[in-house]
């Protein structure tokens, strides 16, 4: 997932205190085309530097919507992102959707939109394997 960000530095200390990502690797360091790689197990987030930085991130009509992260606890979570002036939109009872599913969305520092999940469970996949 690569993400143009207003400041780069910013959202890798986000990304990296709020869901584990760990810096990787820096391209082109110290130039104005910098960017970064972050991981988080097999997953990887590049945080690019904007060419724009009028606007802020959010949901495409097509492309990005949002980016969910699977949480033990939203209400733990939310504190900790409260620390840091990030407020979230109340906690969503999913059950309807699946049993014992928890949701909660808010923003990035630069606007794009975020979602915690608890008690989601894959239906297809074999998650003791994980």
């Amino acid at each position: 997932i690569a993400l143009n960000c207003s400041d780069i530095h910013k959202q890798e200390t986000f990304y990296t205190k709020h869901f584990g990502f760990r810096l990787a690797r820096v391209f082109l360091e110290g130039e104005p085309e910098e960017f970064r790689m972050l991981k988080l197990g097999s997953m990887r987030l590049e945080l690019f530097p904007s060419k724009s930085c009028e606007e802020v991130g959010g949901e495409q009509p097509v492309g990005f919507k949002h980016l969910a992260f699977e949480v033990e606890s939203i209400e733990s979570v939310v504190a900790d992102l409260a620390k840091d002036g990030i407020v979230a939109d109340p906690v969503i009872d999913a059950a309807s959707l699946l049993k014992g599913l928890r949701v909660c969305f808010f923003k990035d520092p630069e606007g794009n939109i975020l979602e915690l999940m608890e008690g989601y469970i894959d239906q297809f996949l074999d998650t003791d394997s994980d």
